[in-house]
């Protein structure tokens, strides 16, 4: 509208702001291009790394935008033309990401989903229904590997639990190294490949393996509700709950992706819908101050809570103070990268501690606010990530990745057909023997490692890890943490 009012020519005005916009949307390409180009320079005198300037990047595309808008209306006869070709430029660019899609729908066809409609039918009905919360804390470490790499000794918090009537698995191993794998397995008691057919990298499926889950599916008919907290994370966020939780305010993906690619990040006052960091700390809470609320719904619920954390990005300090990176990097900015391993222990290690701390005071709460006792499943999805290579099994710390922290609450504490060893896939299937009366069986105990380029190509690695044949080795970090990869 400005600039149609300064030319009163809206063809002009129409090809001005098309350049405009983008520009606009450059800008976060142009900004990697001048901090790679600087951090080169610097290493002929002083190397200071990577560094972001915003300002140079914003006055080098305006002045760079002073010449084209000159030439628009003052020197170009035919902006009508030019309008023309601009289109054909945009239908280019929508059929170039169209094309690949095509191509790789040829390439590999889309492969259906293999497994029943319906869930599982449960036998018996408990006379007084539990409530059943399923709380993931996202690669939370064994408790011996939480010694070992992090010198956080959560024994004395398994002991606290123990002595309030759960169940330990304390030699237990995740079936799978990635979160979206993880739990579509263990929401639906099953090994992926009687779920899915292999893919070489759609991921999609998965997120629907989680959000339409067996486990929901067989306690509907009983009356359940399904609840489930927002993450920020796309495949756990199943907004299709019956109660879908969270704050009110953060942006949502797409919001959070325009903002990282253009200047917006960099205003001066701070909008905090756009700040990943303190997003991620408000959803963390969120759920730890809301979980117990739960227990008061008329109906069973059945409760999904993934808690991003300990994972990095590192928000949390040991006592819950904010930790977030400086604020000129963390709005829109969630793929910021840690490159230090010994920042990623310590960063680690205090939010684990605070993390744990607030878990156990919201455990006490659920089960003091609770009319009946509830079923509760305390899991990681998978060990931590210090010396975890996403493409590369044979630097991977395999003991460590799979490693996990498992617990188990029932309300008659028959833990029949839980062991020290039991993984992830056969949680569920333990829940509905013992307090359902259900008869299903147990599956054998297997961990499967793939990477994150080739997430369905799975090697086996239980018989590795069993033998402790890479006990003592030595491993080397990886170059960096890529903070939304799970």
């Amino acid at each position: 509208m400005t600039l149609w009012a300064i030319s009163r020519d809206r063809q002009r005005a129409a090809l001005a702001t098309s350049m405009l916009i983008a520009l606009f949307y450059a800008f976060n390409p142009f900004l990697v291009v001048v901090d790679t180009l600087l951090e080169v320079l610097s290493q002929f005198w002083v190397n200071r790394g990577y560094r972001e300037h915003p300002l140079l990047v914003v006055t080098i595309l305006g002045f760079g935008a002073i010449p084209p808008l000159i030439l628009i209306f003052r020197r170009l006869k035919d902006p009508g033309l030019w309008s023309g070709y601009l289109n054909v430029f945009a239908l280019i660019l929508v059929l170039m990401p169209t094309g690949n899609v095509v191509m790789a729908w040829i390439r590999e066809p889309a492969k259906p989903i293999i497994r029943a409609e319906g869930g599982i039918a449960l036998p018996s009905r408990p006379a007084r229904l539990p409530d059943i919360y399923f709380i993931i804390l996202d690669a939370y470490a064994r408790s011996d590997v939480m010694k070992e790499l992090f010198d956080f000794d959560n024994e004395p918090f398994l002991h606290r639990l123990e002595k309030k009537g759960f169940f330990i698995a304390r030699e237990s191993r995740t079936n799978y190294g990635q979160t979206p794998l993880s739990l579509a397995s263990t929401l639906n008691c099953e090994y992926l490949d009687k779920l899915i057919a292999p893919s070489t990298r759609d991921r999609d499926p998965l997120a629907l393996l989680i959000g339409d889950n067996l486990v929901v599916k067989s306690l509907r008919p009983l009356g359940y509700q399904f609840a489930a907290f927002a993450t920020g994370y796309d495949p756990t966020e199943c907004t299709q709950a019956d109660r879908f939780l969270g704050p009110r305010h953060p942006a949502d993906n797409f919001q959070m992706l325009v903002v990282r690619m253009t200047p917006l990040r960099f205003l001066p006052f701070p909008v905090k819908s756009w700040d990943f960091y303190r997003s991620m700390r408000e959803r963390i809470l969120f759920v730890l101050g809301h979980l117990p609320e739960l227990a008061q719904a008329k109906e069973p619920t059945f409760t999904f809570a993934h808690i991003v954390g300990p994972h990095h990005p590192f928000v949390f300090g040991e006592n819950g103070e904010d930790v977030s990176p400086s604020a000129s990097n963390a709005r829109g900015r969630g793929s910021k990268k840690l490159d230090n391993p010994k920042n990623y222990r310590d960063g680690y290690r205090k939010q684990a501690i605070y993390l744990t701390k607030r878990v156990e005071e919201t455990i006490d709460r659920i089960l003091a606010q609770s009319p009946e006792p509830p079923i509760i499943i305390l899991q990681s999805d998978h060990g931590s990530g210090l010396r975890h290579h996403l493409n590369d099994l044979e630097r991977t710390d395999l003991r460590e990745r799979m490693s996990i922290l498992n617990c188990y609450y029932f309300p008659n504490h028959n833990y029949e057909g839980l062991t020290p060893r039991i993984t992830p896939v056969n949680s569920f299937r333990v829940v509905f023997n013992n307090n359902f009366g259900t008869k299903l069986p147990i599956l054998e105990n297997r961990n499967l490692f793939s990477t994150y380029d080739d997430p369905f190509q799975f090697v086996d690695v239980t018989d590795r890890l069993d033998s402790n044949r890479d006990r003592g080795r030595e491993y080397t970090p990886p170059d960096s943490y890529p903070g939304m990869v799970h």
